[in-house]
């Protein structure tokens, strides 16, 4: 599933606050364990998401295991897709270790015998069983957490509810994603559950969206967020936090609110494949990821939630991440399996209203 905004950074004050988070503020690890280098000698190669996030990753991350054991780290740019049609493809022998994904394929490839176990480490206990595999394959280290996006001057009183998209004050000022876009399908969903429906009964969500599509600006990317809240016509749309944090950054009055209904979420996990010999360097890896410093300089620079819960995130930035006791859980093979009926009834439904 396609979930616009993954390799994009939050620039400006937070940037400058998530960069002070560096390196030097880690604890490192004891003398002996320094004196040791236990992973001396070895390297190991991950996929990343690119952008911003990689270069903060490589910083708060690798260049840390690699001065902490002697561990290199190399990053290698995938998207999700592309970096599971490469674990399967080498699954005999893996090229890349440790495979960081955003569309859900941990779970096709712990059942396609594709990983191993990762071994334990002391943030992964921090991290609530919902975002974990309960045999160790994956684990998360980020969310991108969704909600209600809106202008803070124009609705005063932040949004409650999926069914506050149908106030009659907010009509011809209401925009919401196409649902070739992740968030638009998500919407869908959120809309089926706020009126009696599922992602298995998916028809209240059908109605209710034809309630406001036909004033309604439908769009595609989130690119056009900022500019359709910029231009002052569009109060409320369904999206994800980090681009209300975007937009605020850059001057545009928009706050985020996480609907009682739970906000929805795309996880960013880390699996190792079957083969490798290093999962022992990609547990490291990824407990450094957990790190609640480097959580709350992810959360700040990139806009990608914590999931370790013992995370402290700046005043400024935790307005726009909804906490993991706020997670909508979605069945995400039946929404997958469903997507291309619902694409064709969203074009034939909505699209042309």
């Amino acid at each position: 599933m396609q979930h616009d905004g993954l390799g994009a950074g939050v620039f400006g004050r937070r940037a400058a606050l998530g960069a002070g988070l560096g390196l030097a503020t880690l604890p490192l690890l004891g003398s002996a364990a320094l004196a040791q280098k236990r992973f001396a000698g070895r390297e190991i190669v991950a996929t990343a998401f690119g952008g911003s996030s990689q270069t903060l990753i490589q910083q708060m991350v690798y260049d840390r295991i690699e001065a902490e054991t002697g561990a290199k780290g190399t990053q290698t740019p995938l998207l999700s897709a592309q970096a599971f049609a490469r674990m399967r493809a080498e699954a005999q022998a893996p090229q890349i270790d440790l495979f960081m994904f955003s569309g859900g394929q941990e779970g096709p490839a712990k059942a396609g015998g594709l990983t191993q176990p990762l071994p334990a480490a002391p943030n992964f206990a921090n991290v609530p069983a919902a975002l974990k595999d309960p045999d160790g394959h994956w684990i998360a280290w980020g969310l991108v957490t969704e909600g209600i996006l809106y202008r803070t001057d124009k609705i005063t009183t932040p949004p409650t509810s999926y069914r506050d998209f149908f106030k009659p004050e907010y009509e011809g000022h209401i925009a919401f994603p196409h649902v070739t876009n992740g968030y638009g399908t998500d919407f869908l969903v959120m809309l089926a559950r706020a009126f009696g429906g599922s992602e298995e009964n998916i028809g209240p969500g059908f109605e209710a969206m034809k309630r406001i599509s036909g004033r309604a600006n439908i769009f595609r990317s989130a690119a056009e967020v900022q500019t359709l809240f910029a231009s002052g016509d569009i109060w409320i749309m369904p999206y994800d936090g980090a681009s209300a944090m975007r937009s605020s950054a850059q001057g545009i009055p928009v706050g985020y609110s996480v609907p009682e209904e739970g906000a929805p979420f795309v996880l960013l996990t880390g699996c190792v494949a079957k083969r490798s010999r290093n999962a022992d360097i990609a547990s490291a890896v990824l407990d450094a990821h957990l790190d609640p410093a480097v959580q709350a300089a992810i959360a700040a620079q990139v806009g990608w939630a914590p999931v370790n819960t013992a995370t402290q995130l700046p005043a400024d930035v935790a307005p726009f991440m909804a906490p993991t006791s706020k997670l909508a859980e979605f069945n995400r093979d039946v929404i997958n399996a469903a997507r291309p009926a619902w694409t064709e009834r969203f074009s034939r439904e909505i699209a042309t209203r």
